[in-house]
């Protein structure tokens, strides 16, 4: 009987600590990559960011560039790994004005 108690408790232990194992992202708040976010756009002068925090639990980042190639220089920095962090269902859209400018916007939604 003691050796069934035994292999119990090593199964058990073997059991939550796969439980405990994480994502390497799991540590990272949101708070956190929306200041990865905010210091990225802010080292582009030809930028601005617009966060948007409705009471329904949903944020909608707008970042509007001058130029598509600025956008273009922020994704191949990891713009796109940062919002690949962010919790909840996140949607992102890219849209081109007829002046040469992208406005990237995030949609995230938390459960």
């Amino acid at each position: 009987m003691r050796t069934v108690y035994y292999l119990l408790s090593i199964g058990l232990l073997l059991a939550t600590v796969s439980a405990f194992a994480h994502h390497g992202a799991g540590g990272i708040v949101d708070e956190e990559i929306y200041a990865m976010i905010d210091d990225m756009v802010a080292d582009t002068p030809h930028a601005e960011l617009d966060v948007d925090d409705s009471q329904a639990g949903m944020v909608e980042t707008t970042i509007t560039t001058r130029t598509a190639r600025s956008l273009e220089s922020m994704m191949s920095d990891g713009l796109l790994t940062h919002i690949s962090l962010l919790d909840g269902d996140v949607a992102v859209s890219i849209e081109f004005d007829d002046r040469g400018g992208a406005t990237l916007t995030v949609t995230q939604t938390l459960e």
